[in-house]
């Protein structure tokens, strides 16, 4: 069965065509690096994969199943977060949300086992130093290592991640791309990344799509990473380079077509 399968996909958004006419298929365990400027519609096609967007046509499956009825099988995290920073949360209170909600407990109440969870996560992500930290005083890179642990709490089988990197200084993306590089190694979980940015990630890609609101190119990285391909996107001074085997992407973020998309 495949995790995400999408066949001739168009998403609607406020009465218009935001992505038009997208199919491919994503295995278990793979990670998707999803590519494109301003406006291709990547956050679009992505929130309709965790359900929270369904104007669309087409086929969209995920596990099998309309996405609406897999999403307890799906962790979503947005580019930003939307916690409320002067409530005073502690890092571990905020992990065991990812595990409240899931559940239906109410903040109070958070059960032992949930906090449990919470505090395994944290480990996982190289925070559990800062458990009893409050979130609001937490370095950027340290925010989005929190919500990534939050993510994982309810042992998701597919994650969403809409541009994880972004905001963050070079040492942060840095953390938070390793921990990326570690939930592909030690837990499997399939995940889709949206990305302006693909360089820091592109040792996790197993595929990759480039999209401006429609489906320019998907395959493995040095299938659709190729400099034909890129130009027609970012323009004439986009291009791939490969150094010791090692690809890397000079693409900016040029609208070369236009909006639309989001």
């Amino acid at each position: 069965m495949k995790v995400v399968k999408a066949e001739n996909l168009t998403i609607l958004y406020d009465g218009q065509r935001a992505v038009e006419d997208v199919t491919f298929e994503l295995d278990d365990g793979e990670t998707l690096l999803l590519l494109g400027p301003n406006g291709a519609g990547k956050t679009t096609l992505l929130r309709t994969i965790a359900a929270f967007h369904r104007e669309y046509t087409g086929k969209l499956e995920v596990f099998g199943r309309k996405p609406e009825e897999a999403k307890e099988l799906i962790s979503y995290v947005p580019q930003s977060h939307v916690l409320n920073e002067r409530v005073p949360l502690t890092a571990l209170e905020v992990v065991a949300m990812g595990g409240i909600y899931r559940k239906g407990f109410i903040h109070f109440k958070i059960p032992k086992e949930i906090l449990q969870k919470a505090e395994e996560a944290l480990g996982f992500v190289g925070l559990a130093h800062v458990k009893d930290k409050l979130f609001r005083e937490l370095s950027g890179g340290q925010k989005q290592r929190v919500l990534l642990a939050r993510a994982l709490v309810s042992d998701p089988k597919l994650l969403l991640l809409d541009e994880p990197l972004s905001a963050l200084d070079p040492s942060a993306r840095v953390e938070v791309a390793n921990v990326l590089g570690k939930i592909k190694r030690e837990s499997g979980i399939t995940m889709i990344i949206t990305t302006h940015d693909v360089n820091p990630l592109i040792d996790l890609g197993d595929k990759v799509m480039l999209l401006n609101r429609r489906l320019i190119a998907f395959g493995t990285p040095d299938e659709v990473l190729q400099d034909t391909i890129i130009k027609s996107v970012y323009g004439p001074l986009a291009k791939a380079v490969k150094i010791e085997d090692r690809l890397y992407c000079i693409i900016g973020d040029t609208h070369i077509h236009g909006g639309g998309g989001r």
